[in-house]
């Protein structure tokens, strides 16, 4: 899954200063029990712990990662994992 290298790295140092200590960002679509998805997404600092994210900036930066990688097979995928240090997007690990 693959954006414009420099697009990806200035979305890692956007995401970066908005969730200071976050090293991950990942986002799942939930459901679909209903007509609209729920995002859910999780970060995670360096060492792997969960930082708290109020819930509509979560949702916010859910939203800029699905737009950002729009062919990522979102719907399709357990989710996205999107690793600030390096600007990459990978599946979650089961």
């Amino acid at each position: 899954m693959e954006i414009a290298s420099g697009r990806a790295e200035r979305l890692a140092a956007q995401l970066a200063s908005m969730l200071p200590g976050a090293a991950v960002v990942q986002v799942r679509i939930q459901g679909p029990r209903t007509l609209w998805p729920h995002l859910g997404l999780t970060v995670l600092n360096s060492g792997g712990r969960t930082l708290r994210v109020p819930r509509a900036k979560a949702l916010t930066i859910a939203r800029w990662m699905i737009r950002s990688f729009p062919h990522a097979g979102w719907a399709a995928s357990g989710g996205r994992a999107f690793d600030l240090r390096t600007a990459e997007l990978r599946g979650l690990e089961a």
